[in-house]
């Protein structure tokens, strides 16, 4: 035994050879896989490594199977030299022997051991697996072990596991080779979370029974939301009162308590009990009931513009937390009636985080064991907020009529504004109006408090005015991102302005101007006279009629400029600039051209002009470009709004048909789709709700391809997809459970696959498990918005417990794994009784007794019979059919069982059922008949004249 063989050396070596200054090579003579009737030699070898000459001495072992082979035994060895001995080895039977060799040197004695070992197996196993940390997933973990076979001979060992816990050991026995290994796997589920200490029973041959440990440490994924301020869980977010149109921001940490990374994705649990969607709580139950319309339009609103998440998808690593941002957006919805305290809005809903990857759902078998713990898989997170109008009271209204003045003069009009809010206070600010003044400009109105404010008419020009005037509320409003905000005008509100600014009536004074003044302009006047004749105090400037005079015409012989411009003499009386090269002017009288001065140094030059006119044409080309837009725009209204959904002017039955499309055009047009995904945009479960059931409306069993094909398929096959589009693909159960099934049987259960995209996707199961290697195809093109079923078939040439698991991917990406659970059971059959009583069949001694047996197999399985009757030194009289035969899959047969009587037949017998791949089983039969023998004697007188005997049977029923 290995016991016996480790505890050889009660002595130590060491300590002698330093007492005796001896080296002694080896320490011990050992023989290994020594065989019966063979001879085995091994030499040693002693150094006197002292100073001095020692005089050696060897004694013989005492067993008769070891001898040493010397011609002295006693020996002077002198400093520095060395002896060697031959010891010899005999075994005469099959065990392990243990001797010692004593070399003696003066008056000490040093002991050799020597050590013959038979042939025998050395199985070696490592005594503890450890998984360490895992997530209660319903993910199969597999760790290896090596058993190894150091010994000459084959092993057998055999490993035994009977916990609780879904622990599978393969293979659990088996028989190792001399100078071997092999590898055992160990599997666990890690499907509920618990400190894992298990032990397995192993058995190695020629070693007593020792355990194997089996560690784990299971935890909960869990998905938790902490606040920012004090990192404890949070479960409530309060947004409080907020203006329709503005925002508030609140912030949380979303962690992932586990050693495992996730992908996660936010949903909005709009369809949850115990929700409230802009409902009036502050509102009596009367008056909500008499304004249901409004509730309605509130109702149909969707919520994830209200309130929103961001970011609402991603992945987390292990024990890592990110930023999430809650953005909480109340609208007005406006039913005709003024606004006023009725319209608040008051919401109490519901946000759910959640791990990404294979789901239960319709198709859940209630008999199947729930292993995936959704409590800790997801977090919800309840959110409040309260949407409020601005109520901003103007006294004296709305319209403003200012007293009517003069340019240069201004009325006054005195405004209270009043925040009838008693909730928030109001953030307001006038925007700049033409002629108009307002004091204060900007301000702040705490709730339910008053504001003077100066409204003040500064005409800068005559006329009438009618002037709207914006008064900007300003709050805190969402950036783009929706992860921060800014004080920003989120409502405006009009008021009217009307006033009047009438001509002043002081008189016009001309000044005299030595020139020539046209009558529309007037460059040294300060007003334009529009009637000379009503003013009498001062004489008009006369101008004479320069078309009727000739004095000047004396130089008519010379070429007159045409298309010149007529200069007056006081054009440029206050101006020495250069004037246009390509414009001509002509004297008013002479009608000969004027003469242009031009000064070099304002005059520019041509690199100057040309660079002038590039910037005209530059901005010209810019304000063309302008125009060409803004009446593309105003096109695009009047199209607008001009088009109707529902009416296009069509009559029914006119004969119009739709245009048939090609498959090209098809193509072109179903990329589109993928614009209507907005990346921002939360899911919620009444959309997913929607999105489901439009899908399974959409079977497709038929015609999957296992890869993509056209170049449509190619492109949505190919894109990377994020958790939250992997979300809205179900790929489930989650646990595929094939029950009780037979050895070799083949069984199938259906996987079902939901796309709820508006593309192509591929669909791949990572299968590398032989059990499922009998599946159709593990790849799967599934079309836009549709559903499949997948069947996955298995079938196991091993006995016992199955529990193995494969992940799925969706376009390349990781999208969760499937549990596979059965139990694997041998063939067998039943019968409905171990023993058949056999009874006759009418009341002739020749009739023959029957029986009958049932064979009953409850697998899902054919199971092959055969029956072999027993024989006896009385032979066998009974007989069975159908002797050998086929049961079907749960089904049963009955097999006749007939019994001839006879004179010396036997009463009893009995079959062995064969079964193939299966244990047999044994029937008894018995003929229940009892035949027994009558004498009749006649005499004469006192002489025997006849004897007759009668046979008597009689049965038993």
């Amino acid at each position: 035994m290995e016991t016996k063989r480790s505890s050889l050396l009660p002595w130590d070596l060491e300590t002698q050879k330093k007492d005796l200054q001896l080296r002694v090579t080896p320490s011990e003579v050992k023989f290994l896989d020594a065989l019966v009737g063979k001879v085995y030699r091994l030499s040693i070898t002693v150094h006197n490594i002292s100073r001095y000459s020692q005089k050696i001495r060897f004694q013989e072992p005492v067993k008769p199977q070891f001898r040493l082979l010397s011609t002295n035994l006693d020996k002077a060895l002198a400093s520095g030299l060395q002896v060697t001995a031959m010891v010899e080895y005999h075994p005469d039977k099959n065990e392990d022997t243990f001797d010692q060799l004593l070399i003696s040197v003066g008056d000490k004695t040093m002991e050799v051991p020597l050590i013959g070992l038979i042939p025998s197996c050395q199985l070696e196993i490592d005594l503890e697996v450890n998984f360490g940390t895992l997530v209660a997933d319903s993910k199969v973990y597999c760790k290896e072990i090596n058993i190894i076979n150091r010994g000459s001979l084959p092993g057998m060992f055999k490993i035994e596991y009977h916990g609780h816990l879904p622990i599978i050991i393969f293979p659990a026995n088996g028989i190792m080779q001399p100078k071997s290994s092999k590898v055992i796997k160990v599997d666990f589920c890690a499907d509920q979370a618990l400190i894992v200490n298990e032990v397995a029973k192993v058995s190695l041959q020629d070693r007593p029974e020792i355990f194997l440990t089996i560690k784990a440490r299971v935890v909960e994924q869990i998905i938790e939301l902490l606040d920012v301020n004090d990192n404890k869980k949070l479960e409530c977010i309060r947004f409080g009162s907020v203006f329709f149109g503005a925002s508030k921001v609140e912030y949380a940490f979303l962690y992932n308590n586990s050693p495992e990374p996730i992908n996660w994705v936010a949903i909005m649990q709009d369809d949850s009990v115990g929700e409230e969607v802009g409902t009036n709580i502050r509102q009596r139950t009367d008056i909500a009931l008499n304004n249901l319309t409004y509730l309605r339009k509130i109702k149909n609103i969707d919520i994830t513009s209200i309130i929103s998440c961001v970011p609402n998808e991603g992945r987390l690593l292990p024990y890592q937390r990110v930023l999430i941002a809650f953005c909480f957006s109340p609208k007005l919805i406006i039913d005709g009636r003024k606004n006023d305290p009725s319209h608040r809005q008051d919401y109490a809903l519901f946000l759910r985080f959640e791990s990404v990857g294979s789901k239960d759902g319709f198709l859940r078998d209630d008999n199947s064991r729930t292993i995936k713990s959704e409590r800790f898989q997801k977090v919800e997170l309840a959110l409040r907020g309260s949407g409020l109008p601005v109520l901003l009271h103007f006294d004296p209204g709305r319209v403003f009529n200012f007293a009517p003045c003069l340019m240069g003069g201004h009325s006054e009009i005195q405004c209270v504004m009043q925040n009838r809010s008693k909730l928030l206070p109001v953030m307001y600010h006038f925007k700049k109006t033409a002629h108009f003044k307002i004091d204060p400009q900007r301000g702040k109105i705490d709730e339910g408090c008053m504001q003077n404010v100066t409204c003040s008419f500064i005409p800068h020009q005559v006329g009438v005015f009618k002037v709207k005037q914006f008064v900007e509320i300003i709050g805190s409003v969402a950036d783009e991102n929706l992860q921060s905000s800014s004080l920003k005008p989120f409502h405006q509100i009009c008021l009217y302005f009307n006033s009047v600014c009438k001509p002043s009536t002081g008189k016009v004074v001309m000044k005299i101007n030595p020139g020539i003044s046209p009558l529309v302009s007037n460059p040294t006047g300060q007003f334009v006279v529009k009637d000379l004749a009503k003013y009498k105090d001062h004489a008009p400037v006369a101008m004479l009629h320069s078309t009727m005079a000739e004095v000047h015409n004396h130089i008519k012989s010379k070429e007159l400029l045409k298309g010149a411009l007529i200069a007056f003499p006081n054009d440029r009386a206050a101006s020495i600039r250069s004037g246009d090269e390509h414009e001509h002017f002509r004297t008013i009288f002479t009608k000969i051209p004027r003469y242009n001065y031009l000064d070099p140094d304002f005059a520019y030059t041509e690199l100057e002009k040309i660079e002038k006119k590039a910037h005209e044409n530059y901005y010209a080309r810019y304000i063309k470009y302008l125009r060409n837009m803004r009446l593309q725009k105003q096109a695009q209204r009047k199209c607008t709004y001009s088009f109707d959904d529902i009416d296009i002017g069509l009559q029914p039955a006119s004969g119009l048909k739709s245009p048939v499309l090609s498959e090209a055009e098809i193509e072109e047009e179903l990329p589109l789709a993928h614009c209507r995904i907005k990346c921002n945009q939360m899911l919620s479960t009444s959309n997913m709700s929607y999105k489901e059931t439009k899908a399974l409306r959409r079977k497709v069993l038929r015609g999957l391809k296992s890869g993509p094909s056209t170049l449509h398929e190619k492109h949505d096959c190919g894109l990377t997809l994020t958790p939250k589009q992997i979300h809205q693909v179900i790929v489930g159960p989650s646990i595929l459970n094939f029950g009780d099934v037979c050895v070799n049987s083949r069984n199938t259960r259906l996987l079902h696959v939901i796309n709820m995209l508006p593309m192509h996707i591929l669909i791949h199961l990572d299968v590398n498990l032989v059990e499922l290697q009998k599946t159709n195809q593990f790849s799967y093109v599934i079309p836009p918005t549709a559903s499949t079923y997948i069947s996955v078939v298995f079938e196991s040439p091993t006995i016992g417990k199955f529990w193995k698991s494969f992940t799925f991917t969706v376009n390349s990406i990781p999208g969760g794994h499937i549990l596979v659970m059965a139990v694997v059971l041998p063939v067998k059959l039943e019968l409905s009784s171990d023993e058949l009583v056999l009874r006759p069949q009418g009341f002739s001694v020749k009739t023959c007794f029957r029986g009958t047996v049932r064979l009953y197999n409850h697998q899902n399985y054919f199971v092959k019979f055969e029956w072999q009757p027993i024989n006896t030194e009385k032979g066998m009289a009974f007989s069975i059919r159908p002797a050998k035969g086929t049961v079907e899959p749960y089904h049963s047969l009955e097999c006749e069982v007939t019994w001839q009587p006879g004179f010396d037949s036997p009463e009893r017998g009995e079959f062995i059922l064969h079964v193939k791949e299966g244990r047999m089983l044994r029937l008894k039969c018995v003929a229940h008949v009892m035949i027994s023998l009558e004498y009749d004697f006649y005499f004469e007188g006192s002489k025997l004249v006849k004897c007759t005997y009668v046979y008597i049977v009689t049965y038993i029923y």
